[in-house]
Parts: structure tokens; sequence; C-alpha cells
């Protein structure tokens, strides 16, 4: 739903910007921000049951980093989450940098990457929500992984704004993919108490190191060809994948955590 929002804004914007100018799509953007405020005020939160402990912000932050790292397959699945947004950046989040060096800085150019970037993740949406990726979650991880900077790789080789188009869609499901698994296989393996924590340290991943990703790569995309930075970020991406994929302690895990499943379903069955 957030990939289907995020396509159709580009689009609208697009419209806007080219019809009007930019204080009357300033102005949308206010009267829309108004409505957003006015639907979540009509919300109903349910009365939460207090904890019988009360800690501070700063303790349940302290408690859920120790969980989290002490936890071998929750903690790398979060450095790796967070090393992913940070070399997503160049190819992704700086794609209108390289679209208005390359093709052309006109509104068409820069709407049409965005609308099929998000068109991508909304497909991506859909592919896992149907099919649910590979019986591995890690093996979706790595795919994606894998895919996306394969994919950064090809964005920089290409010389064709359609075949860019086309390596973009792509990329917005690897994308997805990557996200869906990682939020999947720390769902199945954070203790219920813990997850709120844990997915309070997977945001702080996204919102920590794109911001980071955006300050190193974003100068640096003035001082050499930001093609450069999205074949070794590409390549960077393989190598985690690859490095990954030959963790003995994770194959372990994964064996075990399958085996394990296959006995529970076997005793259900046979007590049925």
């Amino acid at each position: 739903m957030q990939s289907v929002v995020q396509f159709a804004s580009p689009a609208a914007a697009g419209i806007l910007l080219t019809s009007s100018t930019l204080q009357a799509t300033l102005l949308v953007d206010i009267l829309s921000a108004i409505v957003g405020i006015g639907l979540l005020a009509c919300l109903t939160i349910p009365v939460q049951k207090p904890t019988a402990e009360n800690t501070s912000v700063i303790a349940d932050m302290k408690i859920g980093i120790r969980y989290a790292f002490s936890q071998k397959l929750i903690g790398k699945l979060l450095i790796v989450y967070g090393l992913f947004i940070f070399l997503c950046v160049p190819a992704g989040f700086l794609a209108q940098l390289l679209v208005s060096r390359v093709y052309g800085d006109t509104y068409c150019y820069l709407t049409a990457v965005e609308l099929v970037g998000f068109a991508g993740m909304a497909g991506g949406g859909v592919l896992m929500s149907t099919w649910g990726g590979f019986k591995s979650r890690m093996k979706t991880l790595l795919f994606g992984l894998a895919a996306f900077g394969a994919l950064a790789i090809g964005m920089r080789l290409s010389t064709n704004f359609i075949f860019y188009l086309a390596l973009m869609a792509l990329y917005g499901i690897a994308l997805t993919m990557v996200q869906t698994s990682t939020t999947t296989l720390i769902q199945e393996n954070a203790d219920e108490a813990m997850q709120g924590r844990v997915f309070g340290l997977l945001g702080l991943m996204y919102s920590g190191f794109l911001p980071v990703g955006m300050m190193i790569f974003g100068p640096l995309a003035d001082i050499m060809p930001l093609q450069w930075i999205m074949i070794a970020s590409g390549a960077l991406l393989i190598l985690i994948a690859l490095i990954l994929q030959r963790d003995h302690n994770l194959k372990e895990h994964f064996f075990f955590s399958q085996t394990k499943k296959a006995v529970t379903l076997l005793g259900r069955v046979t007590a049925f």
C-alpha cells in the first residue's frame, strides 16, 4: 500500500509542477498534511495495560540493543540491513541525480524514474504476498541482495533510458524482497516480548544509515562520476551476499530452525 501511494505521488507532483507553480504544489502538500492529521485524530487507540516496571526510554533502548546483539542472527540481520540501506543510496536515492546528468533534467524524465521505481516496489509487494519467496528466508534475502547489486551495476552501464527504467523496476522488486525477508526473519526469530524494541532498531538502521549515505555519496558524486560509485556499491552488495552465503553459523541456524518446525508439525499431526 505504501508503494502504491508512492507510485501515485510522483505522477501527481509531475502534473502539478508542469501545469502550475511550485508554490501551488507546496500548498497542496500542506492541505494533504492537514487531511492526514484529521484522519489520525479520528483513530481510537485501545487502552494499554501498564507494565510492572516503569523504565526510561534510554533503558528500554539499552535492553533492546543488548538483546538484539546477543542473538547472532538478529544482530547480523540488523547490521546487514543497515549496510544495505547505506549502499543502496547511490543507485536508489540518487537516481534523479544520475538521470539529470546522463539523460536530461526534464520533469518527464525525473517523474518517470520515480513512477517506475515505486511501481517496481508495488509489484514486489504483490509478488512477495502471493509467492512468499523461497522456502528459506535467508535464500530470499541473499537473492535480493545479489540482484540489487547486479542491477545497480547494470544501471550504470545502461545508455538507453527505456532500458534504465526497466532495470529500475526490477530494482524496486529486489528492494522489496530484501525488506520483506529481513522483516519476516526478525519477526520469526525475535522473542515476542522484545519484538517492539528490535523493530525499533530496524527502523533506526533505516533512518540512520540513509542520511549518512546521502551525506557521504552526495558530495562524493561531485568529485567523481556517480556511475563508478554505483558500480562499487553494487559490487559490495554482491560481496555481502556471498559472505552471508558462506556463513556456517547462519546455515546451522536455519537447518536447526527448519528441522524444529518439521518436528513440531509432525508432533501436531501425530497428536491429531
